[in-house]
């Protein structure tokens, strides 16, 4: 049973981490398709974009959301290849990268440390919270702790080799002392061009691997101070893997430079970084003092990745992780002897320099995100928490005389292996209680997660009916409509997208199904347009859901068009070849300064661009506009041909407006740029006759 007990022997360490590994895998798979309880639209936009490389799609960069690396999108794509295009798939590739890290990070500590601390390590990232909720998230960043890690392995075998050698004889077959050095360069050779390839391809995982990769230069320097003669048989082998790296990152920042406007987060990142430059240190200072909080005192904000406030590290293991910091320090100002073998002072160097290189753009941003921000340090995080346990552990085996039984050190052992346990089971008990209940049945949690669209969207699948059309507060793109991509069958016809809180979509069909939740129900404007629909279901979901209850209406088409035709104003116009308008219902023409003007107008799309906008004027004599509302809530880019929209417009007659009388016009127009700073008008037609690029509808009376 000692041996058992003793991880330095290899049955004991293999039964441990097999223990580990599946501990791991469990909190991972344990209902991956329900928890978290839906899906975000950077999920979901993660998941499009894999499906759109299966489409033949092969960017370098993607510009969705704000702009992203690919690696993850192309592993998505590729397990999506094989097991379908469903939300699960992106968590799935997730929890693949999520392992990966464990396992690359267990051969790195047992390289560097001893298997002791390669076990610990490996326990805190299978329990840990924090990579448990990583892991379950279908997003990028959890990619660059996995790859980034799996280099530094084969760094430091290089590394190894060069201060050791390793070479193997062959029975009977004697090396010449001229063979040994080429044996030596030969296989460092080969772990150091693979640590490049696996370094450059963090460039393609997440921003903060731009900054990461200083680990590789900075311990050649640290270890250079220290050894001389370590240094010139070095260099060459940290060249090599920041060469190949550099090499591999290239295409990628040559894409970046060449479109500047891509990349829109680093601007948003750079914003503390400017003011400072600029002589006001306030916001990168506070943001620097909240990046220090997060392991122990206050994390993330954010519910999306974080019970808010939730430090990364409890109690125990945070008091553990800054005396693994003490630890660390005192090992390099006072470890002799080899510099990358076991123990050695460069290892603990290195895991303090990887955790500042982590840290890094939390200390920039703030606190807020930094459950994503801050993943490239995940790893090194639970690296010492371990360094301490075992530094604990070597103590009392020297120091514990105390604890031995009829001179046996068996019950040392007994106590450390429960002692040990119990921190990591304990943790693994308080995540799987935060995460599974406290976390994932938050109401806030079911917003951002989509929860209620999710279970709307189920239901849809089961109708027979195939016309339907839903509101949602996030109707673009890549928002709402990249969940439905994901939850409804692959052959399932995709619904038209609206927010029900200033517009509304009727299918053009002789039955179609239209979706209200409680965060975008219709306002009392356009109550009157849904009058003839019919109340199919109501799906109530949890009590505690803030967006409940969701309202399905049964509509059909050309009844509900022949009843608003009874008090809209006809007014046909055609727009481009984007929209016809039939009408619209002014509430009235006579209004006051200060009161809002209410307008509704009533279109059949038709082909529009996707990113089509309307815009409603209130024109001065100047034939500068007075007033305007530039709203178009049912995007274009979800339009089916022949499919009616309803639309509200709303201002205010500014103050100052003189008596008298002003056209009310309405036009459609497309940005020519991101930033919509020139735009085209779209021509308007009226009996044929083109007529401008606007419509005056009527003529507003103002009055004091």
């Amino acid at each position: 049973m000692r041996n058992f007990l003793d991880v330095e022997k290899r049955t004991g360490f293999t039964f441990w981490l097999l223990l580990v590994l599946l501990t791991a895998v469990s909190l991972r798979l344990y209902h991956l398709t329900a928890v978290p309880p839906g899906l975000t639209h950077d999920e979901a936009d993660h998941g499009i974009t894999a499906a759109a490389i299966l489409d033949g799609a092969r960017d370098i960069y993607f510009t969705i959301g704000h702009g992203r690396e690919p690696l993850f999108d192309y592993a998505t794509a590729g397990l999506m290849a094989l097991l379908g295009q469903k939300g699960w798939v992106l968590r799935g590739t997730a929890v693949l990268f999520s392992l990966l890290m464990i396992v690359a990070m267990t051969a790195w500590t047992r390289l560097a440390f001893n298997n002791r601390v390669a076990l610990f390590t490996a326990a805190g990232l299978a329990v840990g919270f924090w990579p448990v909720m990583a892991a379950r998230q279908g997003l990028r960043s959890i990619t660059l702790p996995a790859l980034f890690t799996l280099a530094l392995v084969f760094f430091w075998r290089g590394l190894q080799k060069l201060e050791i050698g390793d070479w193997r004889v062959e029975i009977g077959k004697p090396i010449t002392v001229n063979q040994l050095p080429y044996a030596k360069r030969s296989r460092s050779d080969i772990t150091f061009l693979l640590a490049g390839l696996l370094l450059g391809l963090t460039f393609y995982t997440y921003i903060p691997a731009r900054g990461l990769w200083l680990l590789f230069p900075a311990l050649l320097l640290v270890g250079g101070l220290w050894d001389r003669r370590w240094l010139k048989r070095a260099w060459r082998g940290t060249a090599v893997p920041l060469l190949i790296a550099g090499i591999l990152a290239w295409p990628l920042f040559a894409y970046l430079r060449a479109n500047p406007g891509a990349e829109i987060r680093i601007d948003e990142l750079r914003a503390p970084l400017t003011a400072a430059l600029q002589g006001d240190f306030s916001l990168l200072w506070a943001n620097i003092k909240g990046g220090l909080a997060i392991f122990t005192i206050a994390g993330d904000m954010a519910w999306r990745y974080n019970i808010p406030e939730r430090p990364l590290l409890g109690p125990v293991m945070g008091g553990l992780f800054y005396l693994g910091i003490g630890v660390a320090l005192w090992r390099i100002f006072r470890g002799k002897g080899e510099l990358v073998g076991r123990n050695g002072r460069l290892a603990y160097a290195a895991a303090l320099i990887w955790l500042l290189g982590g840290l890094a753009p939390v200390l920039i941003t703030g606190p807020e995100l930094s459950m994503t921000q801050a993943m490239g340090m995940q790893p090194v995080v639970y690296l010492l928490v371990a360094v301490v346990i075992d530094w604990l552990w070597q103590w009392l085996m020297v120091n514990g005389q105390w604890l031995m039984v009829n001179g046996q050190w068996s019950m040392v052992n007994w106590l450390l292996t429960i002692g040990t346990l119990f921190l990591f089971g304990g943790t693994a008990v308080v995540t799987a209680r935060d995460y599974f209940g406290t976390w994932a049945n938050a109401p806030e949690v079911r917003v951002q997660y989509e929860s209620t669209m999710v279970a709307a969207l189920e239901y849809l699948a089961d109708q027979a009916v195939v016309d339907t059309a839903v509101s949602t507060i996030s109707p673009g793109e890549f928002h709402t409509p990249a969940v439905a991509a994901l939850t409804l069958p692959e052959d399932a016809l995709q619904p038209r997208w609206f927010d029900g809180r200033g517009s509304l979509i009727v299918p053009n069909a002789a039955e179609a199904l239209v979706v209200f939740s409680g965060f975008a129900p219709l306002p009392e404007a356009l109550m009157p347009y849904l009058e003839t629909a019919v109340l199919q279901d109501t799906l109530p979901l949890r009590l505690t859901d803030v967006d409940r209850p969701v309202w399905v209406y049964h509509v059909a088409a050309a009844e509900a068009v022949a009843d608003w035709q009874q008090w809209l104003t006809p007014q046909p116009a055609q727009f481009g070849e984007a929209a016809a308008l039939l009408g619209y219902d002014l509430s009235s023409g006579v209004l006051a300064v200060g009161e809002t003007v209410q307008l509704v107008t009533v279109w059949q799309v038709q082909s529009a661009p996707p990113d089509l906008r309307l815009f409603t004027h209130l024109v001065g004599p100047d034939g500068v506009p007075l007033a305007q509302a530039d709203r178009l809530d049912a995007p274009s880019g979800s339009w089916v041909a022949g499919d009616w929209l309803v639309q509200r417009h709303e201002f205010v007659v500014p103050v100052g407006t003189a008596v008298g009388t002003y056209p009310l016009t309405i036009g459609l127009y497309t940005c020519l740029d991101a930033a919509c700073t020139q735009t085209e008008r779209l021509t308007v037609w009226q009996d044929g006759t083109a007529v401008g690029d606007y419509l005056q509808l009527t003529e507003l009376m103002i009055t004091d």
